[in-house]
């Protein structure tokens, strides 16, 4: 068992201060006391410029390592120099959505994502992002994660980005009239769940007329295209908004046990 050495003790010799060195003694150690140290609040590191990170953590901004990164988010190891990612995550039940989008649409879905980002030198960047919130965001770059403002982030990414999700039965389909199954049910009940019904029977496993009007009314609020099918991208949005709780949140404060 290691123990903790620490040097012999001594008197300390010390010269006689004069009070008022004393009180200036005093003033500065108050002062540092107060000072911010230099990590943030919530773990996350000091703000620094979006272009001062990037440099600093280069070599975490490699598609590889934002992989890695995003993998690991969701409590998985990623395999470099494996299988492609998306072939990996698929092997835990989990998918890869690639897309062009903006940052309501990752509020919407709501889960951790890649984003690529291009400086004005035309440098590319794959950095994660794993919070978003209303003039921040949190990227999982260096030690802890980092802060930065949404406008700095905004000008250099043109709203290229992956993330993974889970679909409701493992499978990748889209719903439409007559079909019938778990992803039907599942999406019946999370529907009604988020419009605050609570139905007393077993959810009926068929996509119906009722079905599609949920659908189109949800599609119609978080600004999806209006046509009462449920392609991926409205499974994950409803999927983000219940925050499932194996589901890394981009938005903290809607994560639900």
């Amino acid at each position: 068992q290691r123990t903790a050495q620490h040097p012999a003790q001594h008197p300390a010799q010390h010269p006689a201060q004069h009070p008022s060195q004393h009180r200036t003694n005093a003033r500065k150690h108050d002062a540092s006391a107060h000072a911010p140290a230099n990590p943030a609040p919530g773990g996350t590191t000091a703000r620094a410029s979006l272009p001062q990170l990037l440099s600093r953590y280069a070599s975490e901004t490699t598609a590889q390592a934002a992989y890695a990164k995003l993998f690991s988010l969701w409590g998985m190891r990623y395999a470099d120099g494996a299988t492609g990612p998306c072939r990996q995550a698929s092997g835990h039940g989990l998918f890869c959505l690639k897309e062009q989008g903006s940052l309501g649409q990752l509020r919407l879905y709501n889960r951790p994502a890649i984003l690529l980002l291009t400086d004005s030198a035309g440098h590319t960047y794959h950095v994660v992002v794993r919070q978003l919130g209303r003039a921040h965001a949190t990227l999982q770059l260096g030690p802890t994660p980092c802060r930065v403002g949404l406008g700095a982030l905004t000008r250099d990414w043109l709203g290229t980005y992956v993330m993974l999700w889970h679909p409701p039965d493992g499978r990748l389909r889209t719903l439409s009239a007559g079909m019938s199954g778990t992803s039907v049910r599942w999406l019946r009940m999370s529907l009604q769940q988020l419009e605050g019904v609570h139905s007393s029977g077993s959810a009926a496993n068929v996509y119906d007329a009722g079905l599609a009007r949920l659908v189109r009314r949800f599609q119609r609020t978080h600004g999806l295209a209006v046509d009462g099918i449920p392609r991926v991208e409205t499974h994950v949005a409803v999927s983000g908004a219940l925050a499932p709780p194996r589901t890394p949140p981009l938005d903290a404060d809607r994560q639900r046990g």
